[in-house]
């Protein structure tokens, strides 16, 4: 009678992706191919192969997960691997599955501890062996960091830009600048200098089909975000901006001053200017106080169908104006109300005055035109605000000399032009508004017999 073969399978795995290690995973495949087919009690069932692939934990081990699916389906009687930190260096993970294993009597075999876990002793020996495995795990996370954290304390670092647009890093792992991508990174900066929402930003990017960091055109608010946050774009490096709290799960948190960071000036080409960089974070804070101020959420997710959004000011309270539908005779219009209003329904709370969303955009036209044609008053202004030390105010004014050096009326809306220019409209009860430019200059309007009518004689700045 003929005696039937066990299907065998073979677990080979290396934790990283030097050149070494993977010679030493080659071997292991060659060997247990070899050594399963050499064999005339076993047939191979398979050779499961992860590499540079961590052991601390199974989640990302596809090689292993498929062949555990394997032995689930019945496809397999015995496995063998070199050892334990090959097999798991999770004390629970490993004794975890082992155990499962053996319920449905697969046994596996660790060669370099001898340990056969259908043996009455297997289970004792390996519950010590893999809890030293844990802690030799332990060690060589706390080893590598300490090496880390000790390069970084001599400006030694490698960094991945496969999710980092603007850089590519050269032989030493030094970033150096990718010129086509560059010029996407530049215009993220001043379009946000210019009034764009993150959102808005994206919106446009999708529409025109911008490539981005890994060659698609979709796009995401936040990683936008980020980016105008990073100093590397000034040429600057924090290093450690995160850390990893446990070697077994590799989570890994934001470093709030846990643990020391280290920040290199000038460490590579710059592909914003530093004053433009901080003049962003500036303009950051600047709408986060706007926001708080205002007791508003966040700015509108869509721009373009509500430009006025978070821009229209309450005069009396000091609270942000909703926009809303009204039906009329003359047919449906937008308009603008204090939020405070009817903030408990059936309750008048804050007593002032709407607007029509046509309204607010004749006074804004008014007003910027008004502006233009009185630039020649306002250019020693910004000349003296470009010398000064406030980076935004200087930004702002530099930007107003060019926007309206040879600028022309306009008699439309342009929303990116209103969103670069406009701060804040504010509505007063008594029916006057006025248009709050990010200059800082106001222009102030009051409706009298039915005409909106400048009530200065100048600018106010």
């Amino acid at each position: 009678m003929l005696r039937k073969k066990l299907r065998v399978a073979a677990y080979c795995r290396v934790s990283t992706d030097q050149e070494e290690q993977l010679l030493s995973y080659e071997n292991q495949v060659r060997f247990y191919t070899e050594s399963i087919n050499s064999n005339p009690e076993y047939e191979c069932a398979g050779i499961y192969a992860d590499e540079g692939i961590s052991g601390t934990n199974t989640k990302k081990r596809d090689e292993f997960n498929r062949m555990i699916l394997d032995c689930r389906a019945g496809k397999i009687d015995r496995i063998i691997t070199k050892s334990i930190s090959r097999f798991a260096r999770n004390t629970l993970d490993c004794l975890n599955y082992v155990r499962e294993l053996k319920g449905l009597g697969i046994g596996v075999t660790f060669e370099k501890e001898a340990i056969d876990t259908l043996d009455a002793k297997g289970e004792v020996l390996l519950t010590i062996l893999s809890s030293l495995a844990q802690d030799e795990s332990r060690n060589i996370s706390e080893n590598s960091t300490w090496g880390i954290r000790k390069r970084f304390e001599i400006g030694q670092y490698k960094m991945s830009t496969k999710r980092f647009l603007g850089y590519d890093a050269d032989e030493n792992g030094k970033l150096v600048v990718n010129k086509q991508q560059a010029k996407i990174v530049k215009r993220i900066f001043i379009e946000f200098l210019w009034g764009k929402t993150t959102d808005y930003i994206k919106r446009i990017f999708e529409r025109e089909g911008v490539i981005n960091w890994d060659g698609g055109t979709k796009w995401q608010s936040t990683t936008i975000g980020s980016m105008l946050e990073n100093e590397k774009y000034k040429g600057d490096t924090l290093l450690q901006k995160s850390y990893t709290v446990d070697f077994l799960t590799k989570k890994r948190v934001q470093n709030e001053g846990e643990i020391q960071q280290y920040y290199i000036e000038d460490d590579h080409e710059a592909i914003i200017e530093p004053w433009i960089w901080e003049c962003v974070q500036l303009e950051m804070k600047r709408r986060e106080r706007y926001l708080e101020e205002h007791n508003i959420t966040r700015f509108s997710h869509n721009t373009e169908a509500n430009p006025f959004s978070s821009k229209i000011i309450c005069g009396e309270c000091n609270r942000a104006f909703a926009r809303k539908g009204w039906r009329t005779p003359s047919g449906d219009r937008k308009v603008w109300q204090c939020s405070e209003r009817y903030k408990v329904k059936g309750v008048l709370g804050c007593g002032n005055r709407h607007i029509y969303e046509e309204t607010l955009i004749e006074i804004y036209l008014m007003a910027w035109n008004r502006l233009v044609e009185c630039r020649d008053m306002l250019v020693s202004e910004w000349k003296e605000k470009m010398q000064g030390e406030d980076l935004l105010a200087r930004f702002r004014a530099k930007d107003f000399m060019e926007i309206t050096k040879d600028a022309q009326p306009i008699k439309e809306l342009d929303i990116d032009l209103m969103l670069r220019t406009v701060d804040c409209i504010r509505v007063f009860e008594n029916g006057v508004v006025v248009i709050v430019f990010l200059d800082r200059t106001e222009i102030e309007y009051a409706e009298i017999e039915r005409k909106w009518v400048n009530c200065i004689k100048k600018i106010n700045k």
